[in-house]
């Protein structure tokens, strides 16, 4: 039996291949200055590291790691600037990290972005006290818990916007010019709190400027973590406190370093806050690298000594700069392979 419609034979019905769409000038044109603008910045980028190296690595020599500065050339060295940095970095972790990541947790597995889940946990909490209230219940957990339902039923309120508003403001924060944070921090560590224009400052400083930072990438690592871990813990009887500590965290924990040392590396070559919180371009005295004397320390490190020496005419102290530029260039690169390292060996794949 025939049908009405005559069969198409194979080679007809064959897929063909879709014909190349023909470029506009336009396209040519915009791709060509693209290709210019790149081959521009390559280039500049190039002269300056052949020329950093051309005029600096003569220069570099343990003598030059290894001696304070020095009004002569000849004798001028590195390490006052490089236990400066090394204090400004401990204390810079010590503000930064804790709080980032305490941070990220919060925000990614705890703050509520809803106001019907947290209605939702007041009312399974309002269960709980009317249950311990029948059991006959009291004494001082009874009235923190009092405590803690009064607190919930205020937070249903003003939680939602608080959280939105952070999650916001930590966004813009990591876009902010550093030379903001050296106003704010003389403005705050200094006139307020009392602190001298010290390395602890100084630390403190660049903490808060490597926080945003932190916190976004922190909340990445976080994000990566599949939700059936979390899932599975609390199902086997683990409270949402227990799961995100013992299981999300550890897991979440190789990124979250990653991303904390690659901000670090932003920090160590920081000098406009450095500068505005009362850094020195010059000090002869080798600072402790004791954090509890670290208040009683003048502000040094690695970039103010590097602006100090290309601040000055003469070619020596140029050349100085340049071998200062060598071991800050050297100091980032082995953070960042710290960094490769740490998420190669430690991260999973989900």
């Amino acid at each position: 039996m025939t049908t009405g419609s005559a069969e198409l034979p194979v080679a007809a019905t064959a897929h063909r291949p879709l014909a190349k769409k023909r470029g506009r000038p336009g396209d040519a044109v915009f791709h060509g200055l693209l290709l210019t603008a790149l081959g521009i910045a390559l280039a500049a980028l190039a002269w300056l590291f052949i020329s950093i190296l051309s005029n600096g690595l003569g220069n570099l020599s343990w003598d030059f790691i290894t001696s304070r500065p020095s009004s002569n050339p000849a004798r001028a060295g590195f390490i006052s600037a490089l236990k400066g940095t090394l204090v400004l970095m401990f204390y810079t972790v010590l503000v930064a990290i804790p709080v980032g990541f305490a941070a990220a947790l919060y925000l990614e597995k705890f703050a509520s972005r809803t106001r019907d889940d947290l209605e939702a946990k007041l009312r399974r909490r309002e269960r709980r006290i009317a249950e311990r209230r029948a059991a006959g219940a009291g004494g001082p957990g009874m009235a923190f818990a009092q405590v803690r339902l009064a607190w919930s039923r205020v937070w249903v309120r003003v939680g939602p916007p608080v959280n939105h508003v952070l999650d916001v403001n930590i966004s813009n924060l990591a876009a902010v010019p550093s030379i903001i944070y050296g106003l704010l921090g003389l403005a705050l560590f200094v006139a307020i709190m009392g602190f001298s224009k010290s390395l602890l400052a100084g630390g403190l400083t660049l903490g808060v400027l490597v926080l945003p930072i932190i916190i976004i990438s922190a909340r990445e690592a976080v994000r990566a973590v599949p939700v059936s871990i979390e899932q599975g813990a609390m199902a086997l009887g683990a409270t949402r406190l227990q799961a995100v500590m013992r299981q999300v965290f550890p897991a979440a924990l190789p990124g979250m370093l990653t991303g904390s040392i690659l901000a670090l590396s932003r920090a160590i070559g920081e000098t406009a806050p450095l500068i505005v919180v009362g850094g020195v371009t010059y000090a002869t005295r080798e600072p402790s690298l004791n954090p509890l004397e670290a208040d009683a320390q003048p502000l040094f490190a690695m970039p103010l000594q590097i602006y100090s020496w290309a601040d000055r005419p003469q070619q020596a102290f140029l050349d100085l700069a340049a071998t200062g530029i060598i071991v800050l260039i050297a100091s980032l690169i082995v953070m960042n392979l710290l960094a490769i390292w740490l998420r190669n060996r430690y991260t999973r794949r989900w």
